[in-house]
């Protein structure tokens, strides 16, 4: 889980392409936040200059071409400036981008990765700079919400999580939720025109289309044989009974965050029965995350929990009867579920053109038209100022959702950043808890134990 769309909480889905603008049509013009300066170059002075900028994010369709057309954009409002871009696989990232940053070749601008493995360790050995004055003059504080920037934030010495200062921002939104078969649904006595509201109503509807569908459809789909799916599809339940800043304390190690509070043991329980009730079928240990979502696509099951970059895959296959919306709040009324952005972008210390990397990254994350490529490759935009997707209600919801969640302050962020091992711990607890082995407060407590054990490493 320590990358989400590269074997951690979140599966490399296999994506089909939307029927949206293409990242090479989209037309540069208007003035934002990313067009300091528009009719003038602040970094003429430099004379002709190398940016290198290095970047996990691979894919495509996916990331990549959208960093290619917005480099090339760059460096043609900036004539003096030359992007060089160099791609990594994810695993192979991790393992370099440290030593790297570390060396007399460090690139310029360079992603992280949010948690106490890389992002941490780059504050610590202070290769990386502090973004404040940069987030005030773009105005990343407002496209960000306080909630969603935590991830972001370490003190200087790199041991707290979550506060200080602000070193890095990302492009993309990543968080799950509720894929529908609208078809099935109205099959089994659901109506696509009138969702469930509440959490509450939801169980309703899971109980009801359970006892009309055959027992051989399964109301929920996932695919749990890498251990991460049952958390993605936990993380919405539990949102139900808990605050995101609850799961974010944790995650950062507040003082006082405990994981067998009793909402969150109630959480598990819920979670529990839903297996015991049969909502989840039989199959969906011997399926991975892929797997699932493209079985999904093709007609089986009424529902999936999971990430909302399966969104194309599903859309595929279903067509007009796919739909997506968050889980329904609990009492509180806030939507709220396990989601991040993308990898952050941050800044050497060693670069020379620290103000160039800054407005770089910010034209990654909001120049003008920007929103419009990342949604032809798939990816929904991270910032609060993002418009709907044009042309494209079903990714439109998708991208609801992600703003839903930013803006209840619900994001959980992912729950084994909270040490080093917490994947593995949480997927074996998981599996025993569902497989009915062994009770809520156990489970709690186990994934507890584990979250002391590594905060003992932090003091």
């Amino acid at each position: 889980m320590e990358n989400r769309g590269r074997g951690r909480l979140r599966g490399v889905a296999v994506l089909a392409a939307f029927a949206a603008v293409a990242v090479t049509a989209a037309v540069w013009t208007g003035s934002s936040a990313a067009s300091s300066k528009a009719d003038g170059n602040p970094f003429a002075h430099y004379g002709n200059i190398t940016l290198n900028v290095w970047s996990a994010d691979n894919q495509d369709p996916g990331p990549e071409p959208v960093i290619k057309a917005l480099a090339a954009s760059f460096s043609k409002k900036y004539p003096n400036v030359t992007i060089k871009l160099k791609f990594y696989s994810f695993t192979s990232y991790i393992k370099i981008i440290k030593l790297s940053l570390n060396s007399s070749n460090a690139p310029d601008v360079a992603e992280g990765n949010q948690g106490f493995q890389i992002d941490s360790a780059l504050v610590k050995a202070k290769l990386i700079k502090p973004l404040d004055s940069y987030a005030k003059k773009y105005g990343w504080d407002k496209q960000f919400s306080a909630g969603t920037a935590q991830q972001f934030r370490w003190t200087p010495d790199g041991n707290t999580f979550g506060k200080g200062n602000l070193w890095g921002v990302a492009q993309f939104g990543q968080s799950t939720g509720v894929f529908y078969n609208k078809a099935l649904l109205k099959k089994y006595g659901g109506d696509p025109n009138n969702l469930p509201k509440t959490f509450a109503d939801f169980e309703t509807l899971l109980a009801k289309l359970h006892s009309n569908a055959p027992s051989s459809v399964p109301i929920i789909n996932i695919g749990n044989k890498d251990g991460y799916e049952a958390l993605h599809a936990f993380g919405m339940v539990q949102g139900a009974y808990v605050s995101g800043q609850f799961m974010r304390n944790w995650i950062f190690h507040a003082p006082n965050s405990d994981f067998t509070a009793a909402a969150n043991v109630k959480a598990l329980t819920t979670f529990q029965k839903w297996f015991k009730d049969g909502y989840f079928g039989s199959n969906y240990n011997a399926l991975d995350e892929n797997t699932a979502s493209a079985a999904f696509a093709k007609g089986t099951g009424v529902f999936y929990l999971g990430g909302n970059w399966q969104a194309a895959v599903i859309q595929s296959g279903l067509k007009s009867n796919a739909g997506f919306m968050n889980m329904p709040p609990g009492p509180s009324g806030k939507y709220v579920a396990i989601g991040a952005t993308s990898l952050p972008w941050h800044i050497s210390s060693k670069t020379k053109y620290a103000d160039v990397g800054a407005a770089f990254i910010n034209w990654l994350i909001a120049a003008p038209g920007s929103a419009q490529m990342m949604y032809a490759q798939n990816q929904i935009p991270a910032v609060t100022s993002a418009p709907a997707a044009k042309g494209n209600a079903y990714l439109t919801s998708v991208a609801t959702g992600w703003q839903q969640l930013v803006k209840s302050n619900g994001l959980t962020l992912f729950p084994d950043w909270a040490s080093t091992n917490m994947l593995t711990v949480m997927g074996t607890e998981f599996q025993k808890m569902i497989a009915q082995r062994q009770t809520p407060e156990q489970t709690a407590k186990t994934i507890q134990n584990e979250w002391a054990t590594f905060d003992k490493t932090l003091k």
